[in-house]
């Protein structure tokens, strides 16, 4: 916004609640505009193109709920703040079903609706930093057809191997932890192989009970066990000429790990309660997170089934294990949910960002989709921002954030002398009703404001309150260890006026 003062609109029908808001905010150089209806206020947010909207819920003709409904369309980018004097579920269920940024109930505190606006400024901010620079590379989906994503080494070598697996008859043993994508790799082998015209069967061994698995990957003769009503083909049968792929094959039962080895070695099954032998022509890619030399060694796994399987090893590495993939990865995700959900998220702050790449993910690739997933359901415009992402994650992080290179951001409207003032022009009722506010907590530092006054006189100290901040601004990051986000929640300003302070007091 290169330095330009937030533009914030306020909609409402009540003349009181608007002119003290436009009176409060443009002492916090805000630019303030107005409107006393949903219908007008359309019309303003469409020419002035404001940051932050507050958005009165009860109004003559549009409700609040169905200007907001305009306004995601007309003003996609504006932070909508409602203002309701009725908290009901159906409003607040409404309001972020609909896209507002927050809602707050009247009457409000004019502390608290500053503070939210604050928030609103900085998340309008995080939502308009690229991500990726104009001159970077777009990634396509199209041209992730097989869904391996990752420009990392440990991907390169694994897109290598499956490059040169593809072509051959080959049996593969892929290994790696859950949610890597091993059936992501098996239908790369198979797409790129001369049986990509063929079928892909995909068998997750660990689903099937053991009682049904013979008979799932085999098939079954009629009268064969209770409930064989008629004669049914197998995976193996059916699969005949293409690839099967049998994920989790280390919860295979010893008699089906034999029947498995004689597929293999002689190109033929036998279905459960039948005599004839079926020849079957099918390669077979197996995935396991399980041990399996460990296996063999307590006979829990057929040593020559082993072998046979392990002709060629692809171990697909976990994702804390190439952290730089993420931010393809997110793109990818990204693109495929706008495409196939019909999200309207299209992007990831860099603080957002900044926490996926540093997290660990025990749930590998999986539990990113799901954590992107969800994460887009909730965000309440077109970026997905750090507030949006799972608390347990962003906790496990810390305070790991994204460094902006802009010199300044709106947010630094807030450190200016308008709020540095003291907040005696802060009204003493709050704003949309008759409920008197909590009584502010002064005086608990008297003693001390003495000494500070005394030694400073003493001194002949021309700028107390300087010192007294500058001071305050050493001791907060030595408690934190340097660590500016802490130290700024703990001094009760932004990251960003604390950046600028440390920066003016050279500490």
């Amino acid at each position: 916004m290169s330095g330009k003062s937030p533009v914030v609109l306020v909609i409402d029908d009540d003349t009181e609640v608007r002119y003290t808001l436009e009176r409060i905010l443009s002492a916090r150089s805000y630019q303030v505009v107005s409107a006393d209806s949903g219908e007008e206020g359309i019309k303003v947010a469409k020419a002035e193109n404001p940051v932050v909207i507050l958005l009165d819920n009860r109004m003559g003709g549009m409700s609040g709920i169905e200007t907001l409904q305009h306004l995601r369309h007309t003003s996609p980018k504006a932070m909508v703040i409602l203002m309701t004097a009725f908290g009901t579920a159906q409003t607040a269920i409404e309001a972020m079903k609909f896209g507002a940024f927050d809602y707050i109930i009247k009457p409000f505190d004019m502390k608290k609706i500053l503070s939210l606006i604050e928030k609103a400024v900085m998340a309008y901010e995080d939502s308009n930093k690229e991500l990726i620079t104009d001159d970077s590379p777009k990634i396509n989906v199209e041209d992730y057809q097989e869904g391996i994503v990752g420009s990392s080494e440990p991907m390169q070598e694994v897109l290598k191997v499956i490059g040169q697996v593809a072509a051959s008859d080959a049996t593969v043993m892929v290994t790696g932890e859950s949610g890597t994508g091993k059936e992501l790799v098996a239908r790369g082998i198979f797409q790129h192989s001369h049986r990509s015209s063929k079928p892909f069967i995909a068998v997750n061994c660990a689903a099937i009970p053991e009682n049904l698995i013979e008979s799932e990957l085999f098939g079954h003769e009629k009268g064969s066990f209770t409930g064989a009503t008629g004669q049914r083909k197998g995976k193996f049968e059916l699969c005949d000429g293409g690839t099967i792929f049998l994920d989790e094959i280390g919860d295979m039962s010893p008699p089906t790990q034999t029947k498995i080895l004689r597929a293999l070695q002689e190109g033929e099954i036998q279905r459960v309660g039948g005599t004839d032998t079926i020849k079957v022509d099918v390669r077979l890619i197996a995935a396991t997170n399980k041990n399996l030399e460990k296996m063999v060694k307590t006979g829990s796994f057929r040593e020559d089934l082993y072998y046979r399987l392990n002709v060629f090893r692809i171990r697909l590495p976990g994702l804390r294990e190439r952290l730089e993939d993420i931010p393809l990865l997110v793109e990818f995700m990204l693109q495929r949910l706008t495409r196939d959900r019909k999200t309207r998220v299209t992007r990831v702050s860099p603080d957002a960002l900044a926490v996926l790449s540093a997290y660990t993910w025990p749930g590998n690739v999986r539990e990113l989709e799901n954590v992107i997933f969800r994460s887009a359901v909730i965000a309440q415009g077109d970026t997905i921002l750090k507030k949006d992402l799972p608390a347990e994650i962003v906790s496990a992080v810390g305070g790991v954030t994204f460094e902006p290179t802009a010199p300044e951001t709106a947010e630094d409207a807030f450190s200016g002398e308008a709020v540095e003032a003291a907040d005696t022009d802060l009204p003493t009722e709050p704003i949309g009703g008759n409920t008197p506010p909590p009584m502010p907590v002064v005086g608990l530092a008297d003693a001390a404001f003495d000494t500070v006054f005394a030694t400073a006189s003493e001194r002949n100290a021309s700028n107390v309150l300087q010192e007294v901040e500058k001071e305050m601004i050493r001791r907060a990051l030595a408690a934190t260890e340097g660590n500016q986000a802490k130290a700024a929640g703990i001094l009760g300003i932004t990251r960003a006026t604390l950046k600028k302070r440390i920066e003016s007091y050279d500490l």
